[in-house]
């Protein structure tokens, strides 16, 4: 009864993701001259950009299956990759918030328990912030702009997010151990929380920190592929530049409530970051290939995912028919 009512949820929610989406594209597309991605190398630059940033999806997967292992909820990686890939639409729903109440549906009806869904997703939020956070300033810091110039007049913010980030990593790398016996002794009423089981250990923190580094690496180089295809006149493209700028201005569109998919906040950050290299004009055109490409992206991953959910393997369907037995 209750994976019938996680699958209408599921639907509902697809649906409803899929009608924002179209609206979406057809919003950024409209009333903008596209001629210049109609060459060959614009088009080329924008689906190689699409194709590049579809592998966050099956790299998300792989960390959250060995958070999901550590939480005693092992999940074949085909499996959760295709959860990712169908509720990665959902993204477009105004509020941020469609993606997880999709994704949450389509898990908890193929048997994932609501404790370890909830506790490796909010682990997961923590690391893919702190990875966006370290591959933005890493990327700043060796950019020929320089670290100083990209964020002149931030330094407290910068400082603060560091702090921040520096101290979230180093509370969940030592959560495991230490906090188990911390509330045994200081809150013995709380040691019994059965959500203390579904905590990584430090080597799967460090791997999964590593697999959505990598995510904001990829797409910084799907990034700088299509700067160079599109505007091939620009005789000089910083990668770290380009790299930082989307990493730091996900960050940002993160936090933005309303915003779906970080609509328009995440672009003012990246226009004003790499306004130091790219002309007004230049870096908008950029911009708009980038939503045009990870639009494109998301639209193949929910094909795929719809299409690995009609096609299981055998494996899948016997395991979900001993989940619904």
């Amino acid at each position: 009864m209750k994976n019938r009512l996680y699958r209408s949820i599921g639907l509902i929610v697809g649906v409803i993701a899929m009608v924002f989406f179209v609206v979406y594209a057809a919003e950024i597309l409209r009333g903008e001259d596209l001629s210049r991605y109609t060459t060959f190398s614009a088009m080329l630059g924008i689906v190689i950009a699409a194709f590049v940033y579809a592998l966050i999806i099956p790299i998300s997967a792989w960390a959250w299956g060995k958070l999901l292992s550590d939480a005693g909820t092992p999940r074949s990686w085909r499996e959760l990759g295709m959860i990712m890939a169908i509720t990665q639409m959902a993204k477009y729903l105004p509020g941020n918030i469609g993606q997880h109440i999709g994704r949450a549906a389509m898990s908890l009806s193929r048997g994932i328990g609501t404790r370890p869904f909830a506790v490796t997703v909010l682990i997961e939020t923590v690391l893919a912030l702190f990875a966006a956070l370290l591959v933005g300033l890493v990327g700043a810091g060796l950019s020929q702009t320089g670290l100083v110039t990209l964020f002149r007049g931030s330094e407290v913010v910068l400082a603060l997010a560091v702090g921040v980030g520096c101290a979230m990593m180093l509370g969940l790398g030592v959560s495991r151990r230490w906090l188990p016996y911390l509330l045994r002794r200081y809150a013995p009423v709380y040691a019994d929380m059965q959500w203390l089981i579904c905590l990584p250990r430090r080597t799967t923190l460090f791997l999964s920190l590593a697999a959505y580094s990598l995510n904001y690496i990829l797409i910084g180089a799907g990034l700088v592929i299509m700067a160079r295809l599109i505007l091939p006149e620009v005789t000089t493209h910083d990668a770290m530049l380009l790299t930082s700028s989307f990493a730091l201005a996900w960050v940002a569109g993160f936090f933005t409530p309303g915003a779906p998919a970080g609509l328009g906040v995440r672009e003012v950050i990246m226009l004003g970051m790499i306004s130091a290299n790219y002309s007004g004009s230049d870096g908008i055109l950029l911009i708009l290939a980038l939503r045009i490409s990870t639009t494109l992206g998301d639209g193949l991953c929910f094909l795929i995912g719809n299409a690995m959910l009609l096609f299981p393997n055998r494996r899948g369907i016997k395991s979900l028919n001993h989940i619904e037995r």
